[in-house]
């Protein structure tokens, strides 16, 4: 049968069949996909005459949608469009018509398909939707940071179907566990991680999402976590990263034990998720900083109230102390005024740490401690009473013109700190406006005494006599051997600079030495004394050389113990009975301090005591004594410094033996040929005959004057030894 046959009996088969239904079916709207295939299926048996099936065709396999299953041993003819496909016997061969009717039937499948598709997709996303809206609106409501990140952990764990969840933060180079919630080890509570490390360190490291299906067997990420995925059975992961305005402030991150896979849509999911969590935690925080906010501003409130209080209370007490000052009433006063004022214990200590003025407000003032250290650090302390309990006290430095002159105490009974620290310094300050008061008096007499020392020191003689008149008008004993004491502070200036002090406090420290000394007028008989930058000079009434040398070896001593670094010389004139006399006293002591510097450092050196040397210091630069001492001494000098030697030392030891050649010789640890041999160079250099007493003479007077008016010199022939 030709084919044009074969169409002719076909045409009369499907004619009466059709009815035009296959042709309809296009203009009817589906309830859904599958009702769709079933009506092609129908239309298409009747139009065929024949069993067909529509197939539905996804990643190379087919599901059949209506119709009767087709083996696959039948051969068949079919139609397909997109994913649907239209199956029949190929013993059936219908017209063109009925083709394009099934294709275009097939369409019509296709399309019920596709919105049966977009129907599920948005009744899934209507569904995450609504779940996410839940999880939001219970993430947003929470304030506090820590439920924050357990919800955002917890929500998690049910949104992604999980079986451990953990929320990571930024500390540092590291990501920190902060919330977790699923986990069997306790380790996983505690993890942190570094860029790199795991899941959670890749993505701190990119940036980027992160995922694996087998934590154990894959490479990708690294294996400093494996222990713990093995302790907590762990298999497939994903973690997003937690941004917020720009910035990557942590990792969210679950994990399942079954065998799984994350796909696109979980991790669109999380990330949104991780972008709603990134919005709680801002908000949290946020609201933490206000709550601190709130308490910082309610605390501010309070403790400017208490200031309010505080600067009340103080400012009656300021007024009370300044009224009592202008009374000029003193120091028992104020202490009254301040324990009646504050209902506390008071002690006013003077310079040597004595009690001096006392109160016991509301209890016995015998409680105080009798003495306080001289010097005071202000602020608060735990002293011993004098009934040997122990109390906790303010204490505060009274400072005048500069100079610590005292201290206050104060033990409180019921006010706050801050207020004791405020009342110590108005206490303080009232106290050094009375000691001003009360020293100005004692000021303008030390300056008038000065002015005496001057005179009777400087001044012509008939300012002496004048002075001597006022010096007994003072009550200033000048009777008896007066004596001059000259010293001078030899390297304050170095001190100084050394512990970085200004000019005031180098002043406070010469006025501290002018005190010491004064402090000695008592009962050693220092009449007058006065301090002019760092010499000191003082009239002492005192012939006695020995008792002259300990009271300024006293002093030295005293000096001492609160510098031990300064360093003092000291010269002391002759007995003198006649005030008169004082200028040439001051010359004395002048040249005894010269004697006492070039000689012997740190000593006392009289006068009386200097001996040939006390002739020799007021003409050092004479000409006459230098071309002598040059003469002599030159050669041997220049000697010692040119080639090493040691004529100089070797002449010193020579008459230091008493001219005994032995003697010397043992003294310097030579040969007496060694000796002998020397005498004969200073013989041969200087001319001089050491076997002469005239040259012995000339020879040590030279040494003499060599060691006083040029000590430079000889010790750069000793260092060359």
């Amino acid at each position: 049968m030709t084919p044009s046959q074969t169409h002719a009996v076909d045409r009369k088969r499907f004619e009466p069949a059709a009815g035009g239904e296959l042709e309809a079916l296009p203009s009817r709207i589906p309830d859904t996909a599958t009702c769709a295939a079933r009506s092609l299926a129908a239309a298409a048996t009747r139009a065929l005459g024949a069993d067909a099936t529509v197939l539905s065709r996804d990643t190379g396999s087919a599901t059949v949608l209506a119709g009767p299953p087709i083996a696959a041993s039948t051969a068949a003819n079919s139609v397909c469009v997109g994913p649907i496909e239209v199956r029949w016997p190929d013993r059936i061969d219908p017209p063109a018509a009925v083709w394009r009717q099934l294709q275009q039937g097939c369409s019509w499948v296709a399309i019920a398909l596709d919105r049966d598709d977009a129907r599920e997709r948005a009744e899934r996303a209507a569904k995450e939707t609504e779940v996410l809206r839940d999880v939001v609106a219970k993430l947003l409501t929470v304030r506090d940071l820590d439920q924050v990140l357990l919800s955002i952990a917890d929500r998690t764990l049910h949104l992604l179907d999980s079986d451990l969840c953990g929320v990571l933060l930024v500390e540092g180079d590291q990501v920190a566990m902060r919330s977790c919630v699923g986990n069997r080890a306790v380790e996983t509570a505690r993890l942190r991680m570094r860029r790199g490390q795991g899941v959670a360190g890749l993505v701190f490291l990119t940036g980027e999402p992160a995922k694996v299906d087998n934590y154990l067997e894959d490479e990708t990420i690294s294996d400093d976590f494996m222990f713990l995925a093995e302790k907590e059975e762990t298999l497939s992961a994903l973690a997003v990263p937690l941004r917020l305005h720009g910035e990557l402030i942590g990792v969210l991150e679950v994990w399942r034990r079954r065998p799984s896979v994350f796909t696109e849509q979980h991790v669109r999911r999380m990330v949104t998720l991780a972008d709603f969590a990134t919005i709680a935690i801002d908000n949290a925080r946020l609201h933490d900083q206000q709550a601190a906010a709130v308490a910082q501003m309610k605390r501010t409130r309070d403790a400017l109230e208490q200031q309010v209080a505080l600067l009340a209370q103080s400012s009656n007490l300021q007024q009370k102390l300044l009224e009592t000052v202008l009374a000029g009433v003193g120091l028992p006063a104020i202490a009254r005024t301040v324990a009646t004022e504050l209902g506390c214990r008071i002690g006013i200590y003077g310079p040597e740490g004595s009690l001096i003025a006392s109160c016991g407000g509301r209890t016995m003032a015998g409680k105080l401690p009798a003495a306080m250290p001289t010097r005071t650090r202000p602020g608060r302390h735990t002293v011993s009473l004098t009934d040997g309990d122990s109390a906790t006290a303010w204490l505060q430095p009274i400072y005048a013109d500069g100079d610590q002159v005292g201290s206050v105490a104060l033990l409180p009974e019921e006010h706050s700190a801050e207020m004791m620290d405020v009342v110590a310094g108005e206490v303080a300050m009232a106290c050094s406006l009375t000691l001003l008061r009360e020293h100005a008096a004692s000021r303008a007499r030390a300056e008038e005494l000065e002015q005496v020392l001057w005179d009777l020191l400087q001044g012509p003689v008939e300012h002496r006599i004048a002075a001597r008149a006022r010096a007994k008008q003072l009550n200033v004993t000048l009777r008896g051997d007066l004596r001059v004491v000259y010293g001078r502070l030899d390297n304050l200036e170095e001190i100084a600079a050394e512990n970085g002090w200004d000019t005031s406090q180098t002043d406070r420290l010469r006025r501290e030495v002018l005190r010491e000394l004064r402090g000695l007028d008592a009962y050693r008989g220092v009449s007058l004394s006065a301090l002019r930058g760092d010499l000191v000079t003082a009239v002492v009434v005192s012939g006695d050389r020995a008792a002259i040398k300990d009271l300024v070896s006293e002093l030295s001593a005293a000096m001492r113990r609160q510098w031990p670094q300064l360093q003092v010389s000291w010269g002391v004139s002759r007995a003198h009975a006649d005030v008169v006399d004082l200028p040439s006293a001051l010359n004395e002591a002048k040249t005894a301090l010269s004697a006492a510097r070039r000689l012997g450092g740190e000593n006392v050196f009289l006068y009386e005591e200097l001996g040939i040397v006390r002739l020799l210091l007021g003409s050092g630069d004479d000409p006459d004594l230098q071309t002598f001492v040059d003469e002599v001494t030159g050669p041997l000098v220049a000697y010692d410094r040119e080639n090493g030697g040691a004529l100089v030392r070797t002449l010193r030891a020579f008459f230091a033996a008493d001219c005994s050649q032995r003697i010397a010789a043992e003294r310097l640890f030579i040969h007496y040929k060694t000796l002998r041999y020397r005498l004969e160079q200073i013989k041969q250099l200087t001319g001089l005959d050491l076997a002469r007493h005239e040259d012995r003479m000339r020879a040590d007077f030279a040494l003499r004057l060599l060691q006083v008016t040029r000590p430079d010199e000889e010790d750069a022939g000793v260092a060359g030894r």
